[in-house]
């Protein structure tokens, strides 16, 4: 589940002191697998011909033709990619999935588009603060929206429902967001069920452990109701949760947060730290206080997480995530062509999860609009899109048995993988994640419904 890192987006417009991290990985490092050799990583200029590994062919030349619909013309069709990177707080903010927008499309241009129509990205950037009025932009002119995000997307829902402007999300932020009509969200992400399995696999690791734990989140509404809701996710799999700590936004330094649950003897880490992780581990490596293991969310499987190791000598770090590992890219055909493109149309731009988050919504609505073929409608595109089964965007994401509108109560991917930190990078943890479907855990009982009375309390 992306909710940890999606509450730190939010928490982002409440204070410029909490910094959002990408999971940027140098891909240059020789990548360790489940196996602990990969092959080289293929990087070499991609194929145009409209295949995508694992997903099929999905762009191709075609007659095109005149259309009545919004936004689809003759031989074009205007998408709408959502972000906040002109925002003042923090500059940049999902930069990345306007980036993989750009060079999905050249891709797929270059293949001949959608039966011939190629694809203009339009960028609708909401700075924070101006999603309504991007989305109303984008109702005049845009036949959907696709792989895009606003941290503060709740006064965007009205409007584009009231347009009828389709979407296939790269993430959403919150509850209404989660829940809206005219949207299919290839996570199949839902407010009421949690995916958690890490706590359960930890759990099974650390069996005592996880009896003495802490967590916490920062004292913002926006943060602390999916933290809540990895407390209550961590409790069903078998944590017992000693104390919960809200920071403020603006904590610099971390030593009395520490200091508190080393005197509680805490064994079972979930920091309330979700943003830069350098000065919580610098705390506790002064205190001299080493739990049994740190547990981190998915937002902190980044390069700045191993930065911050450097010097310090801590307990086994480990971070969950629902995306392939991009230090493994080279074992999966579709991380791989992600990567290629990037290469060839995003020359200098980083490669993260964010890309292939935003990568994983274009390939889905490439998939459901070639296969409307000359019927091109926003309710073809979301109909195709929502009937998708065991989807994973040829393996990128963790596999969601069914996609489901988001207003239909999808059911989440249960799949995870846990990455271990070292000094040297992270490496993919087969031992500890359990695999049960290639390199995924995907019990069932990793998904916890939350009860009545727990979303009441939230």
């Amino acid at each position: 589940m992306l909710v940890r890192r999606l509450a730190a987006i939010a928490g982002v417009a409440m204070s410029a002191t909490l910094i959002l991290v990408a999971a940027t990985v140098p891909l240059e490092t020789s990548p360790v697998g489940a196996s602990g050799s990969s092959r080289a990583l293929d990087q070499s200029t991609p194929t145009s011909d409209g295949v995508w590994p694992g997903v099929g062919k999905i762009c191709e030349p075609g007659s095109g033709g005149a259309s009545s619909v919004r936004g689809v013309g003759p031989k074009s069709i205007n998408i709408a990619a959502f972000n906040d990177a002109t925002n003042t707080v923090q500059p940049g903010l999902e930069i990345e999935l306007l980036q993989a927008a750009k060079a999905f499309a050249a891709w797929c241009n270059a293949s001949g588009g959608i039966d011939g129509r190629h694809i203009v990205v339009d960028d609708r950037d909401a700075a924070l603060f101006n999603a309504a009025q991007v989305t109303q932009e984008a109702c005049r002119s845009d036949f959907m929206a696709v792989g895009g995000g606003m941290a503060l997307d709740a006064p965007a829902v009205p409007v584009r429902e009231q347009c009828g402007l389709g979407q296939i999300t790269g993430y959403t932020v919150s509850d209404a967001a989660d829940a809206a009509t005219f949207q299919v969200n290839p996570g199949n992400i839902n407010s009421k069920i949690f995916g958690g399995g890490w706590f359960g696999v930890l759990a099974q690791k650390y069996p005592q452990a996880v009896r003495k734990a802490a967590m916490g989140g920062a004292n913002s509404p926006s943060i602390l109701e999916p933290e809540h809701k990895y407390e209550d996710a961590a409790t069903a799999l078998g944590w017992k949760v000693l104390t919960f700590q809200e920071p403020s936004l603006s904590v610099t330094d971390w030593t009395p947060y520490v200091q508190q649950v080393q005197s509680q003897g805490v064994e079972a880490l979930w920091p309330s730290d979700s943003s830069n992780i350098a000065p919580y581990f610098q705390a506790m490596n002064t205190a001299g206080y080493k739990p049994a293991f740190v547990a981190l969310g998915g937002q902190l499987y980044a390069s700045s997480t191993i930065k911050a190791l450097a010097g310090l000598t801590l307990p086994p770090v480990y971070a969950e995530t629902t995306w392939w590992p991009l230090e493994i890219a080279s074992e999966n055909p579709s991380t791989e062509q992600l990567v290629r493109i990037m290469h060839t149309y995003a020359k200098g731009d980083a490669i993260d999860s964010d890309d292939e988050q935003a990568t994983e919504a274009w390939l889905l609505w490439a998939k459901s609009a070639s296969a409307c073929g000359s019927t091109l409608t926003v309710s073809c595109v979301l109909t195709q899109a929502a009937t998708a089964k065991n989807w994973s965007a040829g393996g990128m994401q963790a596999p969601v048995a069914r996609v489901t509108a988001s207003d239909q109560n999808p059911i989440p991917s249960p799949c995870f993988v846990l990455m271990r930190a070292t000094p040297a990078g992270f490496v993919y943890d087969k031992a500890i994640t359990r695999p049960t479907q290639s390199i995924w855990n995907c019990d069932p009982k990793n998904n916890v419904h939350l009860t009545p009375s727990e979303l009441a309390s939230l």
